[in-house]
């Protein structure tokens, strides 16, 4: 029996060592087996040379019996490679990227980030190098430039190292090294009702990508947004907004004037921030809340400007419309009230050839008996208000000059703002004492628009007067912070104390009725586009009567060859 025993107890030992044994066995086998098939497949190219890496990977991102995990991992290597098929590959994960939501954009950048690494520094410079300045700021152009900044290839990488190293670039800064800080306390929520399609919508357009540009400075900086934009473009419009759940307090809109009625019933119980020029009597401050720039704001930053340069007497000149109606009353109110001189008239519309002589008239034309006189006006206003659109500019104010008006202020409208973009030629002698006030300053190094310019830049936009008025509503809406059980007169109380926010565009402030003034800059036409106003120059130039490039005696004026069919718009809309 002992045998029979001994026999069976060292069986059984050799079972629990064997059981044993492989329960070790399985414990050591489990990584292995937990591994998936990308990690796998990724350790297959070690020891591979980055171009084999390239050719292979960009074979199993176009094999279509592969998973879509597989191909996308195959994709962001091959982009991160040298060879032949890196290019197709970044416009293909470019692609991918900007159909995704926030969190798999995070994914895509996290990944492509680390497969940079395998590119090596010769052809990583020469990657980076290479990059046009268009998809510089794009993904996944943006991560070669801040890889190869970091590396140090570049001789400028100090200075692309602190333009790559922006949070506001990427949609998972943390996972790049690069600080952001999340997002805490309350969530403001803010609703957009502005034309996506049809009329108006390349303009609403740009409001929203400044409202999302605002939405990702804020969250940056650990304040949270919630956005919602409903397209008045599309019928159900109304309905929507009417839907959106309480705590979506603060609505801006319509942009297009027509709607403002109804936006304002549809937003009823909310506060209304209207993108309008003007609101009805009675309206704002009660009803609704202007955002915008009015006539009323044009008109005084005019007449300040004169009066920093010593002026005191005025002429107006227009032509008979609606619009210019409207500007010219509003302007002869203004300067009356300041005890200004103001003196008035009138030029044919649409009659070009008629407008010399009607300038002439206008600013008293002299002209001496003896040949080759030079036309002197004798009219005793020192500047001169042109309430019309700027195609009409070249040949009102070459008349003017042409009768003798060289050496007066001429003041505009910020209907010219939107046409002296950076694609206009103008004569810059012709437009040597000529300024008009506007919104936006492209050159403006305040807080608020270098913000601004950062994060648009950083969603690939263009900065310019409508997406800085979208991302200074956004902000607005979160300095704020309006919550349900609002009224009007907290709202009021609020805004006249002064919102903690720094403007992008030009400011603006709320008396304790809830009125708006908005402080808006000065530019003058320069040869392309317009630059901020210098009012030094100016006044040497009224002084002295040198326009710089501008002759002695003004050659008599030509038509403009072309109209401006943007402004032509805008003014048939606001004489309406």
């Amino acid at each position: 029996m002992i045998p029979r025993f001994r026999l069976a107890l060292l069986a059984a030992l050799c079972l629990a060592i064997l059981s044993s044994g492989c329960a070790l066995l399985e414990k050591q086998r489990l990584p292995f087996q937990g591994r998936d098939e990308v990690t796998i497949w990724v350790n297959g190219l070690s020891g591979l040379s980055p171009l084999e890496q390239g050719r292979l990977a960009e074979a199993m991102s176009k094999n279509a019996s592969a998973s879509q995990a597989m191909r996308s991992r195959a994709l962001s290597i091959a982009a991160g490679r040298p060879g032949p098929q890196g290019p197709s590959a970044r416009n293909e994960l470019s692609r991918l990227y900007q159909a995704a939501t926030a969190q798999q954009r995070g994914a895509w950048e996290s990944m492509y980030f680390a497969d940079l690494d395998g590119m090596d520094n010769e052809s990583l410079k020469k990657l980076a190098t290479s990059v046009s300045q268009d998809k510089a700021m794009r993904f996944p152009w943006n991560l070669v430039m801040l890889k190869a900044a970091r590396r140090n290839l570049l001789p400028d990488s100090a200075a692309l190292l602190s333009r790559f190293s922006s949070p506001l670039l990427y949609a998972a800064p943390t996972a790049l090294g690069l600080a952001a800080a999340p997002a805490s306390g309350e969530t403001t929520f803010v609703a957009l009702v502005v034309p996506q399609t049809g009329s108006a919508s390349a303009l609403g357009r740009q409001v929203v990508a400044g409202a999302q540009a605002a939405v990702d400075a804020l969250r940056v900086s650990g304040k949270k947004v919630e956005l919602s934009v409903i397209d008045s473009g599309q019928s159900n419009w109304q309905q929507r907004l009417q839907s959106l759940p309480p705590q979506f307090v603060t609505v801006g809109g319509p942009l297009i004037p027509g709607r403002y009625q109804a936006v304002r019933d549809a937003a009823a119980g909310r506060a209304l921030f209207s993108f309008t020029a003007s609101l009805p009597s009675g309206e704002e401050g009660v009803k609704a809340w202007r955002f915008f720039t009015s006539a009323e704001d044009q008109v005084r930053a005019l007449l300040d400007a004169s009066a920093s340069l010593g002026i005191s007497s005025f002429g107006i000149f227009s032509p008979n419309d609606s619009y210019s109606k409207r500007m010219s009353g509003l302007f002869m109110q203004e300067a009356t009230a300041r005890g200004y001189a103001v003196t008035s008239g009138t030029y044919t519309a649409g009659t070009m050839n008629a407008w010399p002589k009607e300038a002439g008239q206008f600013v008293k034309m002299r002209v001496g008996s003896q040949r080759g006189s030079i036309p002197v006006a004798m009219a005793d206003f020192r500047a001169i208000f042109l309430p019309d659109s700027w195609k009409n500019m070249d040949m009102l104010v070459s008349s003017l000059h042409y009768s003798g008006a060289q050496d007066r202020l001429m003041l505009g409208t910020s209907l010219w703002e939107q046409s002296l973009g950076p694609t206009s030629r103008n004569n810059a002698a012709t437009f040597g004492l000529t300024i008009f006030p506007g919104a936006w300053d492209a050159t403006s190094t305040s807080k608020g628009a270098v913000t601004f310019k950062s994060a648009i830049a950083a969603k690939n936009e263009r900065a310019d007067d409508w997406s800085a008025l979208g991302f200074d509503f956004v902000n607005l809406a979160a300095a704020l912070n309006l919550q349900p059980g609002w009224d009007a007169q907290s709202l009021n109380r609020a805004l006249a104390s002064g919102p903690d926010m720094d403007f992008a565009s030009a400011p603006m402030s709320w008396d304790r009725a809830g009125k708006a003034e908005r402080k808006l800059f000065l530019f003058q036409p320069s040869s392309v586009g317009h630059v901020p106003a210098d009012f030094s120059v100016l006044k040497e130039r009224m002084e002295s009567g040198n326009l710089d490039s501008a002759p002695q005696a003004p050659a008599a004026p030509q038509k403009p060859v072309s109209f401006d069919e943007l402004i032509n718009s805008i003014t048939s809309k606001d004489a309406k």
